[in-house]
């Protein structure tokens, strides 16, 4: 028969480290594992109490091979960071159903700490940071709780002891993630769910842009280093599209041209067009911003117009004027930028790229073709033409809904001509198609405008309902030039956002029932969502945003030179100081003298008795101390008698501990005294 070696007074906290560091998979993972740690959980409650013996081998071996072929029928494979954490949990969670011995439970507790990691993975926000903070203090109370025998032991004192250790080990942490040098990770671990979590697609269709704009998910956050631009200013460029089939809107390259033309990734030969807007960096103001994406499984970014990437980021920028990242986003990604608007004129419009910007599908917008040519006669120049187009949105009775009419046969003709009802990629798309049809290079952009600013940090947020569509036209002397359909139609588009464009019609009621409300005027809600945020970006800018070169500018700020010298003995001076302190705190402590539970009892009697009458000597028994309340409050001395006795047949009997509701009992009765003494 075997015998269970782990102290009973530790069991419950072994249950509970298991459950909690499985939790995130769980929420996250294939229903089959929460029912196997529930049935793991409830054997393990069972065979504690006595009412069901240990699985056997067999079973165990069986449940092992269960686990194996589940993890493999839900992810396809059994690799993997999905699959391999799943598989690690059900592991875990079979590994706390065979512990009999203690050295089982020291497995269980290591490999606690590995799942608690992997949680990590997927989700590096602080409250989930907070929460495996948690799971390992659950874990570090049961390796406290299983070296501490069954005689005389406190769950909670376990508890105390592990949130001390940690605690203790907060300051070394933060002065090693400092100070120890930072380095790439040696491995790549690509997390793609295989779905885009923004919503935004790399093509447009119409009514794709209105349906994400019903979503108030967060897309990504802007910190500028100085003057944040002007609503009107603030277009965020994703992707440029220049090829039309008809109806949707893609990216394409111009013919003859590959990626290596196209896309500039700092380092090697430089493009002659990256050297033609390098040199005119230094034209007009610029913005120096950070940005932190949130995951898309894309490998475009956002910006604003004419972007200057740090390629250190490994983001790449594109000749359309675009942001690459080396590889999809699949988690929080941050990234420098500096934009230069007044660099525009500086690109050259290539012959191929003015062919793309030009061609249109030959049996698409039949009467659109016929108004675009009627202008291209009547206009004595691009700009006039443009004007034109304009005039001719603002002159006709346009509208600006989130709920346009389907356009049934062709896109831009039914859009023109008969619904004129439509969001920002409707008047995007049919302005660059009437470009187009004009003889005017054209494209169309998508991104985001606009973005809601948080005071606490003084940063922006942009979300999915900022999502927008615009276009851009060929100018002569002027470059790639910005022209937006929609703020023709609806200037308080730009101007308010989506919530001040629509607030007077149908549509703002709707926006009201999604939550897409904004921080101000949201009273205490509104407030603890701007703190949220606000602790949310700090904790990506100071902490996952803490690599190299931020280091290296920080150390540079303290040490004034960072040299692999300064850098060591600072970390050497720093651990010898946090260890000195420990020190200083274990001798001052091991100078107190440390009262039990039964010693204070006495004491608080005894100073209160002394505060309210005659000061008693030390050195009095509690008998005595009985006797001399009773003579000072002649009505207090039978209540000061039963304390007495009570409290002697607690603290003098060697074979039993006092317990919790003992101990509350000789309160009451002290309590009970205490009224009597007034």
């Amino acid at each position: 028969m075997r015998v269970y070696q782990v102290p009973s007074h530790t069991r419950l906290w072994l249950a509970l480290a298991v459950v909690m560091a499985s939790l995130p998979q769980l929420l996250r993972g294939p229903e089959w594992q929460a029912l196997l740690l529930v049935v793991v959980v409830g054997i393990r409650w069972l065979v504690d109490r006595q009412r069901l013996s240990l699985p056997g081998r067999i079973t165990r071996s069986l449940l092992l091979v269960v686990a194996v072929a589940l993890t493999f029928y839900s992810f396809g494979r059994l690799y993997g960071p999905e699959a391999g954490v799943a598989l690690l949990v059900s592991l875990f969670a079979l590994k706390y159903l065979e512990v009999v011995r203690q050295r089982d439970a020291y497995v269980v507790v290591v490999l606690g700490y590995f799942v608690c990691a992997t949680a990590l993975l997927f989700a590096m926000t602080p409250l989930m940071f907070a929460y495996v903070l948690l799971c390992m203090t659950m874990l570090t109370t049961c390796l406290a709780g299983i070296n501490h025998s069954d005689t005389r032991a406190s769950r909670f004192r376990h508890l105390g002891r592990a949130g001390a250790m940690v605690l203790q080990a907060i300051p070394l942490t933060i002065a090693l993630f400092i100070l120890v040098p930072r380095v790439a990770p040696l491995w790549n671990m690509q997390l793609d769910s295989g779905k885009a979590r923004t919503g935004m697609s790399d093509s447009m269709s119409p009514g794709e842009i209105s349906d994400l704009s019903e979503s108030s998910e967060l897309a990504f956050r802007v910190a500028f280093e100085g003057a944040v631009p002007p609503p009107q200013e603030r277009y965020w460029r994703g992707l440029t599209l220049t090829h039309y089939d008809g109806r949707t809107w893609q990216q394409g390259i111009p013919r003859g041209m590959t990626e290596a033309d196209y896309l500039y990734t700092g380092g090697g030969n430089i493009p002659d067009w990256f050297q033609a807007l390098r040199s005119a960096r230094t034209a007009g103001q610029s913005y120096r911003y950070q940005v932190i994406a949130e995951p898309t499984q894309r490998r475009w970014l956002f910006a604003l117009a004419v972007p200057f990437p740090d390629f250190r980021n490994e983001v790449g920028l594109a000749r359309d004027m675009r942001l690459v990242a080396d590889k999809p986003v699949s988690q929080r990604f941050a990234y420098q930028v500096e934009s230069v608007p007044a660099a525009r004129p500086a690109m050259a419009l290539d012959g191929r790229e003015r062919d793309l910007m030009l061609s249109l599908p030959p049996e698409a917008g039949g009467k659109a073709r016929g108004l675009a040519q009627q202008w291209r006669l009547e206009s004595t120049s691009d700009r006039a033409i443009v004007e034109r187009a304009l005039r001719h949105f603002r002159d006709n009775p346009f509208h600006y809904t989130l709920r346009p009419p389907r356009l049934v046969t062709d896109p831009v003709d039914d859009f023109l001509f008969r619904t004129r009802r439509g969001f920002c990629e409707h008047y995007a798309s049919s302005f660059t198609f009437l470009m187009r049809a004009a003889g005017v290079p054209a494209r169309v952009v998508v991104g985001y405008q606009g973005g809601e600013r948080n005071e606490l940090g003084d940063h922006l947020l942009i979300r999915q309902y900022d999502a927008h569509a615009w276009a851009e036209v060929w100018l002569q002397g002027q470059g790639w030039t910005r022209v937006d359909p929609t703020a023709a139609v609806a200037p308080e588009r730009i101007e308010l956002g989506l919530r001040g464009a629509l607030q007077d019609s149908e549509e703002g009621t709707v926006l009201d029932n999604l939550e897409l409300s904004s921080f101000a005027g949201s009273g205490v809600l509104g407030k603890l969502s701007q703190w949220a945020d606000y602790v949310d970006f700090r904790w990506q800018t100071w902490v996952l945003g803490y690599d190299s070169a931020f280091q290296s500018a920080f150390l540079a700020s303290v040490l004034g030179e960072v040299t692999p010298m300064r850098v060591g003995l600072a970390l050497v001076l720093t651990v010898a100081g946090l260890l000195a302190v420990y020190a200083l705190f274990l001798l001052w402590q091991a100078g107190q003298e440390s009262l039990t539970v039964m010693e204070r009892e006495y004491w608080r009697l005894h100073r209160k008795a002394s505060d309210k009458g005659r000061p008693l000597p030390t050195g009095l028994t509690p008998q005595q101390l009985s006797h001399a309340i009773g003579e000072q409050w002649p009505r207090a001395a039978s209540a000061a008698t039963d304390w007495a006795r009570y409290y002697q047949r607690l603290h003098y009997d060697p074979d039993h501990k006092p317990e919790n509701k003992q101990i509350r009992h000789l309160r009451s009765l002290r309590n009970r005294l205490y009224k009597l003494l007034d």
